[in-house]
């Protein structure tokens, strides 16, 4: 974490913090995460902002690090596992999967990753022995990953029915456990009914938004040479390596031959793990399952980018009514990633097993530890420096004072953009901070303008129609401010972090309606008359 821990909040692409949480939700947003947002709405109410983040970010780290080193045993069934479980470790929390997700700001997903551990450990013990402590220890994960992360949700969830499906038909059809196993689905359905109902009321929801349009902007990205695959295989594939935002930090794959020799290292020692896996009886079935899991990964991650597995994603996507609430369905490396985890770990014991002298192995050991730290180097000291901790700029606090004055404030923020250029942030690509930052109950562009993607929608026809004001640069100066009134807006707030490359010119911002209260260099304050 190196200079990220220092005092101030981490801002990037998804990673939005302030001084408060922005509890506010979209008509069509699904609910699963509203406990954990809770939750952190009380921490910081306790402890502030930036210490709550600092917190959360070294709980993650921390999870990513320990749990292999807890579960790696388990999974498995060995006892000797001569060192084997910290390269297990040091993989699951540094590699490129982990690295893009983290430079995006999707903390929960990796959060949700982090859990796949435990609730891979709980799956395997279940399907060995299908008694009420093993099945309540897998409710509990299933039900944890839910409540951080959707997209992992529905991946436990595949990866469960999956397991339950080829249990059932190994073991001959045995009753007994096909109950349990109605029994955990029927569970997590009423462990989840606090979201799944509304979600099943609603009229708008990501399965109703989510188009041919989002699948094409949001699909895997290929690279070069080795392609959609190659870049999957690879850990690499997130889809903001279309965009220029990730321009400006550095990819592990661009590491030339210090990458490439590392990333072959790393395809042996699963390959290693595999083979070692097979020829074991005891763990054959569970190397059988976890290779098979891994590859369906791979296929599905691969999305809808150039390549062999393109018709079959696009198939699923037309005709599996859920598979469009994933759009970036490269998330599924999350489960690859796990896979090599755990398959360079079982292939580090056989390695290390033919060493019996100390000065040997620990050698062997150290060499193998290194070869994630070769593959993404640049997630040390605090993902080398390309990220920092910054704090809102004191003109912020001011136009904050005057809004926390205003017991009925409501206020538009502009630029209208989802996503913008924060120059406190070192002009890093951002998505709008404002909600988090200023008391107030503040209208802000979702908007995220990407590909033919103007909005995800669901938000409501107040919104359409303040946004269809605010971004016509030839409106009626005085109709804008009055349509604005009418909806309880009786604030602008306005920054200068892209003037000269924002497309709207917000010319109402000059009507002889609205009043400028404060003015800095980066931030004004308009009161509406």
């Amino acid at each position: 974490m190196w200079q990220l821990l220092a005092s101030g909040y981490v801002l990037t692409l998804d990673m939005i913090f302030g001084p408060h949480v922005n509890l506010a939700r979209s008509a069509g947003d699904l609910l699963n995460t509203a406990p954990m947002w809770y939750l952190l709405s009380f921490v910081t109410y306790v402890l502030g902002g930036w210490i709550t983040q600092k917190i959360l970010l070294v709980a993650i780290f921390f999870l990513l690090f320990y749990l292999p080193l807890r579960f790696f045993r388990k999974i498995f069934g060995i006892e000797n596992t001569h060192g084997a479980e910290y390269v297990a470790s040091i993989l699951f929390a540094i590699n490129p999967f982990v690295y893009e997700r983290f430079l995006a700001g999707q903390w929960a997903v990796l959060f949700g990753y982090a859990l796949l551990i435990p609730f891979t450990a709980y799956l395997i013990g279940f399907c060995k022995e299908w008694n009420y402590k093993n099945f309540l220890k897998l409710l509990v994960a299933i039900i944890l990953i839910g409540v951080v992360s959707t997209h992992i949700l529905i991946m436990s969830v595949i990866v469960t029915t999956l397991a339950f499906v080829t249990n059932f038909i190994v073991r001959k059809f045995n009753l007994s456990f096909l109950k349990m196993g109605l029994l955990l689905g029927a569970a997590v359905l009423v462990c989840s009914s606090y979201w799944l109902v509304p979600a099943v009321l609603s009229k708008t929801t990501p399965l109703t938004t989510f188009g041919p349009e989002h699948w094409e902007v949001f699909k895997t990205a290929g690279s070069g040479h080795f392609g959609t695959l190659g870049n999957v295989l690879m850990l690499h594939g997130f889809w903001g390596e279309h965009e220029e935002w990730i321009t400006r930090f550095v990819l592990p794959k661009e590491g030339g031959w210090v990458f490439g020799t590392a990333i072959t290292l790393l395809f042996l020692l699963v390959l290693v793990g595999i083979y070692s896996g097979l020829k074991d009886k005891k763990i054959r079935n569970t190397t059988i399952f976890m290779g098979g899991v891994m590859f369906l990964a791979v296929i599905f991650s691969c999305s809808i980018g150039e390549g062999i597995f393109r018709n079959l994603n696009l198939w699923i996507f037309e005709h599996v009514s859920f598979w469009k609430g994933f759009r970036d369905t490269e998330k599924w490396s999350a489960l690859v990633a796990l896979g090599y985890a755990l398959f360079v770990g079982l292939g580090s014991v056989k390695i290390l097993s033919y060493f019996t002298q100390a000065k040997y192995k620990i050698t062997i050991l150290c060499i193998l530890l290194a070869i994630p730290l070769f593959i993404t180097p640049m997630m040390l000291f605090g993902f080398a420096g390309q990220l920092k901790a910054v704090q809102y700029p004191q003109s912020w606090s001011e136009v904050n004072n005057v809004l926390k004055q205003d017991r009925n404030c409501r206020a538009l923020f502009l630029p209208w953009h989802e996503y913008y250029s924060l120059k406190f942030n070192d002009d890093i690509l951002t998505g709008v901070v404002a909600r988090s930052y200023f008391n107030c109950d503040i209208v802000e562009g979702q908007n995220m303008e990407l590909g033919g993607i103007s909005s995800q929608g669901g938000n409501g026809d107040e919104y359409n129609i303040i946004e269809q004001a605010v971004t016509d640069n030839n409106a009626n100066l005085d109709n804008t401010i009055e349509l604005l009134r009418e909806r309880g807006i009786r604030w602008i707030i306005f920054t200068d972090d892209i003037v000269g490359e924002d497309p709207y010119k917000y010319p109402f911002l000059g009507s002889k309606h609205s009043h400028e209260v404060i003015h800095h260099d980066e931030i004004d304050l308009y009161s509406i008359n």
